[in-house]
């Protein structure tokens, strides 16, 4: 029976490459003193990279813009740029998440890759908005299954 090569627990350099790209373009924000909004970032299969940054509206409102303009461009990708049918995607915002009892700023991070099963999720903590060379984060840590968007 032919397989995939490709498991739901394995992610592709091209994934972990754009979702990488994502984190530190949101760190350097954050170190600066900036607001990044919600940012998503897609790719096609030959790696032609979107982004574009959601900032009009409330955190939530711009995340439910964020994962409307992933599944609306899913099927067609984005041609005015020259993206293709979209093959992966990662969502980044700043939100909270808790930590032995109190609660911790963090990037959020949501990724897929077509063929995975499920998309994954991801957070990296962070402190010193603001602060430049002292802005501290930590390393990403897994967060979780959640829905695919496509």
């Amino acid at each position: 029976m032919p397989q995939n090569n490709q498991t739901t627990s394995t992610v592709s350099p091209e994934l972990d490459e754009m979702t990488c790209d994502v984190i530190g373009m949101f760190l350097d924000a954050l170190a600066e003193g900036d607001d990044p909004g919600v940012v998503v970032c897609v790719e096609d299969k030959a790696c032609n990279r979107y982004e574009v940054v959601f900032t009009d509206d409330g955190e939530e409102a711009c995340l439910s813009a964020a994962q409307a303009f992933v599944t609306e461009h899913a099927a067609h990708g984005v041609s005015s740029d020259g993206v293709g049918k979209l093959e992966r995607y990662a969502i980044a915002c700043t939100g909270c998440v808790e930590i032995d009892g109190a609660y911790e700023n963090a990037v959020l991070v949501s990724f897929y890759e077509r063929g995975f099963a499920t998309g994954f999720s991801a957070y990296v903590l962070y402190d010193g908005v603001g602060a430049k060379d002292n802005f501290m984060w930590s390393d990403p840590e897994p967060a979780g299954e959640e829905p695919a968007l496509f």
